[in-house]
């Protein structure tokens, strides 16, 4: 049992809530500098090709697994804190260490295997505390309030994020120009570093939790038996496995094609992102009153909708309609702002809250194996349409193209399997 008084109004919670809000601001950041362009820039400086950069951007579909072994010492943390702490901290480093790697005296063909070891042990740390830094920081929030307070602080990552990302592009993109891409590198790294600290500083803000120790024997069968005897539980495990599979098998190949084929620059890649994490801004509030007072449900079912669209416009994104991969940056954008925060709450509406942990670990890490199958079977698809002049029956097709279409298709198989199925499930 947790021992916390529920005064959310007290000076404590209050702090808490806003470190939380701004470690996660913090981490985005990180993120945001080992994914899509600025992760091809860096894979490409070490002689990766377009699929090997699409599988690698994807690893963290893969890395979603690592939560299950978050099952095992989840009833044996008694100091929330420290455990996070430690973790999480090093993984962030790890994160950090990435754009160290093109220094290093070694071949390329030795460093793209240094980096993926290095990146999947990142990911390891970071997913296995994810999953109980998320109930930690949600524990001093209204559970009728969830939903909202998630949009804010989305909202707060995504605005600064915005200005992070503009800046770190613009800077790489100078290096570059100038010949000294690895002064880039560094200056990243500079950057990623004091990101990490304070990271830090804010998890040390957040009001500690001491919790009885259980032994993991005592209490992980019969939590699973309770988890998987829920069929809505299961039903949400089927939907976000479709999800993940859809998001995955496409955009971890849309960072090598916006450079390539499309012929965008990583400042003009950074600009239509920051247009669509202004757009995903905006969008994030309403979805999170929407969610609130209809359904997690319904909220991810609206916002998948949009997703499809966006999808069916990235079928068509090619050279000489190189602007619809704006469209789809967009309605991608939208779609996130109901799906992100969506996915994680709606597990409180099915389980008791103290499942959260378990139920959470479970359903992400089935869904990201689901994802990075996808990659796979992408990244094949990939090579093979590469291979042959990205011509089909004589029709310049580009794989990219190939990959939104399968993904569309998820998308709305999804939506049935929704409709059909959880239509009538509770708020």
């Amino acid at each position: 049992m947790i021992n916390v008084e529920k005064d959310y109004k007290s000076p404590e919670y209050r702090r808490s809530r806003g470190a939380y809000v701004l470690e996660c601001a913090f981490e985005y950041f990180i993120a945001l500098v080992v994914t899509d362009a600025f992760l091809a820039k860096l894979l490409k400086s070490m002689g990766a090709s377009d699929a090997l950069c699409g599988i690698i951007s994807s690893f963290i579909s893969l890395a979603f697994v690592f939560q299950l072994c978050s099952l095992f010492i989840v009833g044996k943390i008694t100091n929330t804190k420290k455990t996070a702490v430690i973790v999480h901290t090093v993984s962030q480093l790890l994160f950090t260490s990435l754009y160290l790697i093109p220094f290093l005296p070694f071949e390329d063909s030795l460093k793209r295997p240094v980096f993926i070891v290095c990146m999947l042990t990142a990911y390891f740390g970071n997913y296995l505390v994810c999953s109980v830094i998320y109930r930690w920081g949600m524990t001093y929030v209204e559970s009728g309030r969830r939903a909202r307070f998630s949009a804010v602080k989305e909202m707060v990552s995504l605005a600064s994020g915005v200005l992070v990302s503009l800046a770190l592009g613009f800077a790489i993109d100078k290096f570059d120009e100038s010949g000294n891409i690895a002064g880039g590198f560094a200056f990243t790294a500079i950057c990623m570093a004091i990101f990490s600290i304070c990271d830090f500083v804010c998890l040390m803000l957040i009001k500690n939790e001491k919790i009885k120790q259980k032994t993991e024997r005592e209490k992980l069968l019969p939590v699973l038996k309770n988890i998987f005897k829920n069929r809505d539980y299961v039903r949400v495990v089927i939907i976000q496995c479709l999800y993940n599979a859809s998001l995955y098998g496409t955009i971890g190949f849309l960072g090598t094609y916006k450079q390539d084929e499309l012929a965008y620059t990583i400042v003009q890649i950074q600009i239509i992102n920051i247009v669509g994490v202004a757009i995903r801004f905006l969008a994030t509030r309403p979805f999170g009153k929407y969610s609130d007072k209809r359904s997690f449900y319904k909220g991810i079912m609206l916002a998948s909708t949009v997703l499809a669209v966006g999808f069916a416009f990235n079928v068509f994104a090619a050279p000489v309609t190189r602007y619809f991969v704006i469209i789809f940056t967009l309605l991608y954008n939208i779609g996130l702002a109901g799906t992100s925060t969506n996915f994680k709450n709606i597990t409180y509406s099915y389980l008791p809250e103290q499942y959260y942990v378990q139920a959470s670990v479970i359903k992400d890490s089935v869904a990201g194996i689901a994802g990075f199958l996808a990659t796979l079977v992408s990244g094949q698809i990939l090579s093979a349409v590469q291979a042959g002049g990205n011509t089909i029956f004589g029709v310049t097709v580009y794989s990219q193209q190939i990959l939104s279409a399968i993904s569309l298709v998820l998308v709305c198989v999804m939506l049935v399997y929704m409709w059909l199925n959880m239509k009538k499930m509770v708020k």
